[in-house]
């Protein structure tokens, strides 16, 4: 009876001890971790969106769907354009992109988050050669074709994978029917003093003119 009470008591500390290691080392590695998310961010809405050099997180206009954030872009206080971020549902899954226009309504550029799209086939939506056909594209509405693009609307769809394509497009198109409905010649949502909201978050990065998928 002794040796199985001195053997619970020794199983005890050796879990105790392990779990605040553990518990120590996720604290340790928990702030890095955020630090490198918020400059992850950071960057992708400074690869999407050029013109500006800082960032804040406004409200969204309820009953949205895919649209997940919007984050507002400013150049020296005055409002350059529009960070949309929306998850289209692709042939595998979800397709988490960030989608930026300016506040004329040319799409300046996309980058693509994450996704679980079939490996040398949907996941080449995050490659230059098929994200990059977004970048400075002045359209209310963009169509995918098999074949190559005979009018700067269209954007060729990659190989055996049309729903991807058409699904990536599908996410641009409705982050640019919300840029059209909410801050189109200064809409109602658009009319909002950055000066006086309360965003939902604020990030800054130098401007960059990187750009493509992910």
């Amino acid at each position: 009876m002794a040796k199985i009470l001195k053997l619970g008591a020794v199983l005890f500390v050796i879990t105790a001890v392990t779990g605040l290691v553990l518990g120590g080392v996720y604290t340790m590695t928990l702030e890095p971790i955020n630090i490198a998310k918020e400059k992850e961010k950071a960057e992708t809405l400074a690869q999407t969106l050029p013109e500006a050099s800082e960032f804040e997180g406004i409200e969204i206009q309820q009953g949205q769907g895919v649209i997940k954030e919007v984050n507002r872009g400013l150049a020296n206080g005055e409002t350059v354009g529009y960070n949309i971020t929306v998850t289209p549902k692709g042939y595998s899954g979800l397709i988490e992109m960030v989608v930026g226009i300016s506040k004329e309504g040319k799409l300046a550029n996309i980058k693509i988050l994450s996704h679980t799209e079939t490996p040398g086939l949907g996941a080449k939506a995050a490659e230059p050669a098929f994200s990059g056909q977004f970048r400075d594209k002045k359209t209310d509405e963009l169509t995918v074709t098999k074949t190559s693009p005979g009018k700067d609307s269209e954007i060729q769809a990659i190989s055996g994978a049309t729903i991807t394509s058409r699904a990536v497009t599908s996410g641009v198109n409705t982050a640019l029917k919300y840029w059209k409905a909410n801050y189109k010649d200064g809409g109602a949502a658009a009319q909002t003093d950055p000066a006086t909201a309360e965003p939902e978050a604020v990030s800054s990065a130098s401007k960059k003119t990187t750009g493509g998928g992910n």
